[in-house]
């Protein structure tokens, strides 16, 4: 973004300040700072300080309303969390009377960019919501106690710092994104290494016995009772979770997914209605039949497609490696705010683990960490997906889940933990136990925001004493 696409004129008598822009960066944000005598600094300080709270709003306000930035904003958000934010931003950008900390100043720039990425707002978003404000503050400047030229100069000064604090961002944004991109490749291409021939009959099996389930609800259901809709099954969310990343872009994946459209939303309530007219409830289990073999034999399709590419797990666990995480959680994130549906992280961490080091050396510790994360993926199920996050912590993304049901779920794995007997070479079993830290989604788009809850859930679970499993 440059001033001139800012609306905000720019005199002759500040034009020649462009030359900072071929100085490196610490210099040019010197330079800027020079740019001005100290008590323009002020003026513009005590302009933005004053009506710090209106700039916000007008910011927020616009956003809110855009069609494109709207839905990634929520009014709570901005007015529990982004507001103050933003407020703090100004202050420390433009509320100096002297060049202050660049080196501080910087990180907090590169610090705003990698947490757009994360959450995905794109840069041109971020140049609208600058463009804004600039705008917001010229007009102030204008009004206030300095004269044309002065408030020319001083309007200047704030497109040149806006400038500079979005091409700091800019770079941080870039590296974040392109990392991001990589590390989304990596995991298709590590999904795609999987046990193909286990993943197929796991999920034959799924659909098998949802189907089959279906069948005898059919016989002995009570009038009021429902039957499971396919896309709720082990099975639909599995293919809703994993299968879109496994199967990306393959236009069998589409029919599979129009398939169990047609029968959670024609076939099931046909047949819980008692399909009315003669001759329909056999036209309707049939029809349920044929969908249920045409799911299964794209599916077939869609396995034989995949090529076995052994990378992407962790070489310890052979679980997840954590750097798919962002990816991983950034989709669960975009899912369920499209769909206003819940998900879960637990981060579970293994008590006393250093005396396991102690007393067994490194090659006991890593026998344990292997039959630990072999329990953990044991008892979840096929959909969710568990990370060695890293040293003896473990992290389990729960798709579809609220909180409620991952704190079951949380004490369930705990007591799993407690009764499996690990084994340590020429060593008695050893009976271990973890703590856990549950979060769910709340809204917030920054997945590290989610993490960080579920971190800090863990460590009130280990101040409490070990072994038990805390919520945020």
């Amino acid at each position: 973004m440059s001033s001139s696409s800012s609306a905000i004129p720019v005199t002759p008598a500040v034009a020649g300040q462009a030359c900072y822009l071929s100085a490196s960066n610490a210099q040019a944000w010197q330079a800027v700072y020079q740019s001005v005598d100290a008590y323009t600094r002020g003026q513009v300080a005590a302009v933005v300080s004053d009506s710090a709270t209106a700039l916000v709003d007008a910011f927020y306000s616009t956003l809110l309303s855009d069609a494109e930035a709207g839905p990634r904003l929520s009014h709570e958000i901005v007015s529990t969390r982004l507001s103050s934010a933003m407020k703090g931003w100004l202050k420390g950008l433009l509320c100096v009377r002297d060049q202050g900390d660049i080196a501080a100043l910087m990180a907090a720039q590169k610090k705003v960019g990698e947490v757009h990425a994360r959450v995905h707002i794109p840069i041109h978003l971020v140049m609208a919501g600058a463009r804004i404000l600039k705008n917001e503050i010229a007009l102030r400047l204008r009004a206030s106690d300095l004269d044309g030229m002065a408030a020319s100069v001083a309007t200047q000064y704030v497109c040149n710092l806006f400038d500079l604090a979005i091409e700091q961002m800019s770079r941080a944004f870039m590296r974040d994104v392109n990392r991001g991109a990589r590390n989304d490749e990596a995991y298709r291409l590590f999904a795609l290494g999987q046990n193909i021939s286990t993943e197929r009959e796991r999920q034959r099996a799924a659909l098998l016995e949802w189907s089959q389930a279906v069948l005898i609800g059919l016989h002995y259901r009570a009038p009021e009772q429902v039957l499971p809709r396919l896309a709720a099954s082990e099975f639909g969310l599995w293919l809703h979770h994993k299968g879109g990343v496994l199967f990306e872009s393959a236009p069998a994946l589409r029919q599979i997914m129009e398939a169990v459209a047609r029968l959670d939303d024609v076939v099931l309530p046909g047949l819980m209605r008692g399909a009315e007219g003669p001759g329909a409830m056999p036209d309707l289990v049939r029809e349920l039949q044929e969908l249920v073999a045409r799911i299964k034999h794209l599916l077939n399709g869609l396995f034989d497609m995949v090529a076995e590419i052994e990378s992407g797990s962790d070489p310890l666990t052979n679980v997840l490696n954590r750097r798919f995480l962002p990816s991983v959680i950034g989709r669960e994130i975009a899912i369920a705010t499209r769909q206003h549906s819940a998900f879960s992280v637990l981060l579970l961490d293994i008590d006393h683990f250093k005396s396991i080091n102690d007393q067994y050396g490194h090659s006991g510790g890593d026998q344990v960490l292997r039959q630990f994360a072999e329990v953990v993926h044991q008892a979840c199920r096929s959909s969710d997906f568990v990370f060695r996050y890293g040293g003896e912590e473990f992290l389990v993304v729960l798709v579809d889940t609220g909180l409620e049901a991952a704190m079951l779920v949380a004490q369930k794995l705990g007591a799993e933990i407690r009764r499996h007997a690990f084994s340590v070479s020429e060593a008695a079993n050893l009976k271990i136990t973890a703590s856990i830290g549950v979060a769910s989604f709340d809204g917030h788009p920054d997945y590290a925001y989610l993490i960080e809850r579920a971190d800090k859930a863990l460590y009130r679970a280990k101040q409490a004493g070990r072994d038990q499993a805390v919520a945020a």
